[in-house]
């Protein structure tokens, strides 16, 4: 069908003379509205806005025992503790994303704490929990949950 050939290049040049065109004044930018997103509080700083406290994060999980700890303890730096506490990994300046925290330990292994603030059940002790968490040490991922709390 060769009209419809015929029309593809027509109405892209007719697109690009639209788009050329300019008026005598610009046209103001529309305002964009971002949805409102649950905020990952940073065990950094405050707040100073609002002049709310920094939260602290600590998540821990099972088989094997671990626990991670985020602003604990006047402690900025994410703290580390895998196989029931036998090896500590500490990361003095994590950077914080929007899902988490991550950065290298002392001895140069990457370490990242994700969260995803949804309800999680312990699966052990059955407790409730703030957030599900999944922590990344070296090529090792482990879950478990966590919650939030003042430092």
């Amino acid at each position: 069908m060769r009209p419809s050939l015929f029309l593809l290049p027509t109405l892209a040049v007719v697109a690009l003379a639209v788009a050329c065109q300019s008026g005598n004044e610009p046209a103001a930018p529309a305002a964009v509205v971002q949805p409102a997103a649950a905020p990952v509080a940073s065990p950094a700083s405050a707040d100073t806005a609002s002049g709310t406290a920094p939260q602290a994060f600590r998540a821990t999980g099972n088989e094997p025992g671990w626990l991670a700890q985020v602003g604990t303890d006047g402690h900025v730096g994410l703290r580390v503790e895998v196989d029931h506490g036998q090896t500590t990994y500490d990361v003095a300046a994590p950077t914080q994303g929007a899902d988490g925290w991550a950065g290298t330990a002392t001895d140069g292994t990457p370490v990242k704490l994700s969260i995803e603030r949804v309800p999680c059940q312990d699966t052990m002790s059955g407790d409730s929990f703030d957030a599900k968490a999944m922590l990344t040490v070296g090529a090792r991922q482990l879950h478990g949950c966590g919650s939030f709390s003042a430092p």
